[in-house]
């Protein structure tokens, strides 16, 4: 009965230690009832040792004895570490003997100056063979039946032009023989990297031999299945160390492992695929220090359907973009034939090309080192047509690099490329070219090298390969700022495991200092961090910080009421960084600044969240924008925008001063320190601005007359003498409330917007049956009358004060712009 075998190549360090040797033999262990056949390979140090030391030879140099004798006696320590005293008197004969026949070749060497590349490769790969041995021993040691194969007497090859060429048919009746007179023996350790042509002549496999060594085995067996065993559980669907959240792919057909390998993805070499895909072998990757993980599993099966649309992304760096473009070029034949032949001739190879359908451009990627001589050859060749203008220019652009993202089942699914590019806008990512195969399997987009990480991790997040993450600044951590900070930092970690919605807070900022995190602040122990922290604010370099790179979305929350952070909110839209407020200064500005704000957010596909701006963590904008864009008029805008004032005239009965009131509400934290800033109304006009703006009006803080409840002799006097004279308002607001109750009315500070856009801020009585009278605490009511809500308008109530209600409703606006980014809440 003929034996089924695996094959399995291990990473080639783990040969150099008892430690890396004892996870080999774990493995094995683990699968001892199958049949192997390992690719062993020497570690990168020892081939670098034998190598010198025919470099020594050629050169002459005296040192060449003594390095030969350390490497000798490493090897014979290496093997009395690792193998039993009763296996270790063969093994170490074997080695003494090799270093008797490299020092008779070196000396050869030595005479003649030079030394042949046969030699070299015999010299080079004696290491193999080495180690061949020593696990060999070890396995036997261990009870297994063991046996060497050298591969250069089973492998044959032969030199062509495009390199060296397995001959499979005669490689594989060797083998076949070799296994019928060794029946007995269940693992096989064979050298890697090398093989023998018909003439006797020992070749290399080249740079990645040992995976085709153990690719051309799984072929010639065949083999039940090709395992790597690496320091990984898999491939990743993205780099790791640019996509922490970047996770295993369990299965990839042969396409879209050869794709990732082109594009840099830590996977095999395709060289490797190609003699195990002749033979449709199943190929599978594995983490050594994980052995009961799957890994990923490399097939021509096709997938399931719960496999990803895209299976993974990829970056190519280092290419240079070499544009053409002229109208002389349209409907010309050969144009592009021309370019491509002569890059040909000279050996430079074209990655990607892209031409506009109206040929009047063409441009191709090539790599950065051969750039230059690409744009030399370009001009060369087009020399007549730029001349005459036929052309109009030739130019390269460096620092550019190739995204790709590869999945057979992107084949006949719409929408693929839109939500690619689109995850790709979002993040502010310029595409500067885009290809596509016939196959759809591959999606490229040329992109600037700067760019690439915050692009590798936006398209990942984008087809929810990965959390939606967003880098998140906080400004102002006072008494919202504090309270939304302890907010995310009680919610992120269920938003991130429910929803996949990354909330990284790496910064907050305060008027003295500022405290920064790569990763993420929102812990219970930000106040501890920022109390300690030594860096001075500077808001430039803190929006520069949140802006990161390797994040693909970005916003800044402004908790302070300062007019000065408003002034940067141009600059950080055009940066691509989002915004959400509940400070009202920046929906308040002059018109024209006011105008460049929200056109730079709408051109840029930038988002500026302020609900919280009028109404606290009431939903009037929002109301008022839905009603607007579905078509409605608006009439009349009329509210209690003040949760402060709206406390004060719900108390205010009769039966105590108004002054009185206000000293109460001061002490318990229902004003401002200074309460002319909510008596004199202004905190209300804003609001009303903000509405009417929202409508469409175009309408200054100037132009809403207010009716300030602070006498005019007071405004300028100190605090203390403020408070000391508050009784001076107290007259006049007993006689407007006796007048009110006289016809059995109520008084409220309003805010109202008329129908042409006109808005005042009043004292106004209401009926005590009307919505308006209803109110109590600090409650905040808006009434839209509009067309449709004309007889009875539509009414918004609810608390319209506090830190827990404003810095939900800036929350909000935060989960608002996570799913305007992609997310599924």
């Amino acid at each position: 009965m003929k034996k089924i075998f695996s094959v399995y190549k291990f990473d080639r360090e783990l040969y150099s230690t008892k430690e890396g040797l004892n996870k080999i033999l774990k493995v094995i262990k683990m699968k001892k009832e199958q049949k192997l056949l390992i690719i062993a390979s020497q570690n990168h140090i020892l081939e670098k040792s034998l190598e010198e030391l025919v470099k020594l030879a050629e050169s002459r140099e005296e040192l060449l004895w003594s390095r030969m004798e350390k490497l000798k006696s490493e090897q014979l320590a290496l093997i009395a570490e690792l193998t039993s005293p009763s296996r270790r008197h063969s093994i170490e004969t074997d080695i003494r003997q090799s270093f008797q026949n490299i020092e008779e070749v070196l000396k050869s060497v030595w005479l003649v100056g030079e030394c042949s590349d046969l030699t070299k490769e015999y010299v080079s790969g004696l290491g193999n063979i080495w180690v061949s041995q020593l696990l060999s021993e070890r396995l036997k040691f261990d009870g297994f039946a063991a046996g060497i194969i050298n591969s250069k007497e089973i492998i044959d090859v032969e030199n062509e032009d495009s390199g060296v060429s397995v001959l499979l048919e005669s490689s594989s009746t060797k083998l076949s023989a070799f296994l019928t007179k060794n029946n007995d023996v269940d693992i096989f350790v064979a050298t890697g990297g090398r093989a023998m042509t018909a003439n006797g002549r020992t070749v290399s496999l080249g740079s990645h031999g040992m995976e085709v060594t153990a690719s051309v085995y799984a072929n010639i067996l065949p083999a039940k299945e090709l395992v790597f065993w690496t320091n990984s559980d898999g491939v990743k669907s993205a780099d790791p160390n640019k996509v922490p959240a970047a996770v295993t792919i369990p299965r990839l057909s042969y396409a879209e492992a050869t794709e990732l390998a082109y594009f840099g993805a830590k996977i095999l070499h395709p060289a490797a695929f190609t003699y195990a895909i002749h033979k449709k072998i199943p190929i599978r990757i594995q983490n050594i220090d994980n052995p009961e993980s799957e890994g990923t599993i490399i097939s021509d099966l096709p997938g399931d359907v719960e496999d990803k649309l895209i299976k993974g992304f990829s970056i190519v760096y280092n290419i240079s973009l070499l544009n053409i473009e002229g109208s002389g070029m349209v409907g010309v034949p050969g144009i592009s034939s021309r370019l491509f032949s002569a890059l040909h001739r000279k050996g430079i190879s074209v990655i990607t090309i892209s031409q506009a359908s109206s040929e009047h451009s063409i441009c191709c990627g090539v790599s950065t080192t051969q750039a230059a001589e690409a744009e030399s050859i370009a001009k060369e060749i087009f020399k007549p047509e730029l001349k005459s203008y036929k052309i109009n220019f030739i130019e390269l652009e460096n620092g550019c690099a190739i995204l790709g993202a590869i999945g057979d089942q992107m084949s006949g699914t719409p929408g693929i490329s839109a939500k690619f590019f689109g995850a790709l806008g979002k993040a502010g990512v310029n595409v500067r070219a885009i290809a596509q195969g016939s196959s759809e399997r591959n999606i490229s987009a040329v992109i600037k090298s700067t760019e690439a990480t915050r692009a590798l991790r936006a398209v990942h997040s984008g087809f929810y390969l990965s959390n939606q993450t967003l880098s998140i600044g906080v400004i102002g951590p006072g008494l919202i700022g504090s309270t939304l900070l302890d907010q995310l930092a009680s919610e992120s970690e269920r938003l991130k495991n429910i929803f996949g919605v990354d909330l990284r807070v790496r910064g907050i900022a305060c008027s003295t200092k500022m405290v920064i995190d790569d990763e993420s602040l929102v812990t219970n122990d930000w106040r501890n961090e920022l109390e300690h922290s030594n860096i001075k604010t500077d808001i430039s370099d803190f929006a520069n910080f949140i802006n990161s790179e390797y994040i693909p979305h970005r916003v800044i929350i402004d908790c302070t009421s300062s007019e000065d952070i408003p002034a940067n909110y141009i600059d950080w839209v055009k940066k691509g960084i989002h915004i959400i407020t509940p400070n009202k200064k920046a929906g308040t500005t002059p018109m024209p600044q006011y105008r460049q704000l929200m056109k730079e957010t709408r051109k840029r596909g930038g988002h500026f969240l302020y609900e919280t701006t009028v109404g606290a963590g009431l939903p009037v904008i929002g109301t008022l924008r839905d009603l607007i864009l579905t078509g409605d008029k608006i009439k009349k805008i009329e509210g209690v925008f003040s949760g402060t004032l709206a406390y004060l005239f719900w108390r205010f009965d009769g039966t105590k001063p108004f002054s009185t009131l206000v000293k109460e509400a001061r002490e318990l934290g229902f004003t401002e320190p200074d309460p002319r800033d909510d008596l004199s109304g202004m905190d209300i006009v804003r609001k009303t601005v903000i509405l009417a703006r929202e409508v469409g009006h175009s309408i200054e803080i100037a132009d809403i007359p207010v009716r300030s409840l602070v006498p005019d002799t007071l405004v300028d006097v100190s605090l203390d003498e403020f408070m000391s004279r508050l009784e001076m308002m107290d007259d006049e607001l007993d006689n407007l409330y006796k007048e009110a109750s006289s016809r059995n009315e109520v008084i409220k500070y309003t805010g109202i917007i008329g129908e042409d856009g006109k808005g005042e801020v009043l004292l106004k009585s209401y009926p005590k049956d009307h919505p308006f009278a209803g109110i109590s605490g600090t409650d905040n009511i808006v009434a839209f009358t509009t067309e449709r809500y004309n007889e009875q308008p539509l009414v918004v109530r609810g608390p319209g004060a506090g830190p827990h209600v404003t810095a939900g409703g800036v929350f909000a606006d935060l989960l608002r712009l996570a799913s305007f980014l992609g997310a599924k809440l």
